[in-house]
């Protein structure tokens, strides 16, 4: 799957980011000063009212309706949670990702306006979301250029992981954060590591699970590793593609795992205390329709 790479300014043209790390570098190159704004960015907005322990929705005699939401990296995870959950009838994974979207490039793609889109007339009790495969690069807002990790940068896609968070949650759904992986190139991995510490912070301020897909990315001595043992298995698999970025099939079986965990476990809780009514309507859903393709 392509992970894109484009210039500052607005028309430049799509890339690869195997060619380059991102916008950081080129802002090394060409383009306008980074400076940091000398005035707020965004009008904050008040944290979410809902509690912090959030609550799967259950409806009785319905499958419990997932979206998945993301970039390149997010098309993997819906892939794994399909195939993890299709067979069961209590739920329907639906895929809302899109290649070579992310937060950081509103200019190219606005992922608030086109999450509205998608969620017009639709029901949604969880949405999964990981992003981030196209967002080790700087921000255009105000007419400013916000290097990555900026202090800047850091308000502005705090705050539009907060919008879409709000967005999801209007629509009733109970919102998971999915972190990024382990990447094999150690410049690529600290960024990604810059990006799993803003999602695992806004996570714990908006009261929402932050499901940390490093640990399943490593091996035994906490390295990167393209072979790793399925579980149940005794055979080291493939898990990674060769961008040392993205997943293998077997790779995003693998992240998914965790989150179908977690996932039937939060819906279990939600079962249970809805008593033993919902329980068998649940059991009895009807069965999701095969998806119509990636």
């Amino acid at each position: 799957m392509a992970v894109f790479v484009v210039g500052l300014m607005v028309g430049a043209a799509l890339g690869v980011m195997a060619g380059a790390v991102g916008m950081q570098m080129l802002v090394d190159q060409q383009g306008p000063p980074l400076v940091e704004a000398k005035k707020p960015l965004l009008a904050q907005k008040a944290e979410p009212t809902q509690p912090l322990l959030q609550t799967v929705k259950v409806t009785p005699g319905q499958p419990v309706v997932i979206g998945v939401f993301g970039d390149s990296m997010g098309d993997g995870l819906w892939a794994g949670l399909y195939r993890q959950l299709h067979d069961d009838k209590g739920y329907e994974v639906i895929r809302f990702s899109q290649a070579s979207t992310g937060l950081a490039r509103y200019d190219y793609i606005d992922i608030q306006k086109q999450t509205e889109k998608q969620l017009e007339g639709r029901r949604l009790d969880v949405a999964i979301v990981l992003f981030g495969a196209n967002d080790e690069q700087g921000i255009i807002a105000n007419g400013q250029v916000l290097p990555f990790a900026s202090d800047g940068w850091k308000q502005v896609y705090g705050q539009r992981i907060d919008n879409l968070t709000g967005l999801l949650r209007e629509h009733g759904a109970a919102v998971y954060w999915v972190g990024l992986p382990r990447m094999k190139r150690p410049d690529y991995d600290r960024r990604a590591g810059v990006l799993n510490s803003v999602y695992a912070e806004r996570a714990a301020a908006l009261g929402m699970p932050f499901l940390d897909l490093v640990p399943a990315t490593i091996n035994d001595k906490g390295e990167y590793e393209a072979y790793l043992v399925p579980e149940g298995d005794d055979r080291p698999r493939l898990m990674r593609a060769k961008d040392g970025i993205h997943m293998t099939m077997a790779g995003y079986l693998r992240i998914a795992r965790p989150v179908t965990d977690r996932l039937r476990a939060d819906v279990d809780a939600a079962l249970a205390a809805a008593g033993p009514a919902s329980v068998s309507s649940l059991a009895s859903a009807p069965a999701s329709p095969p998806p119509s393709g990636r």
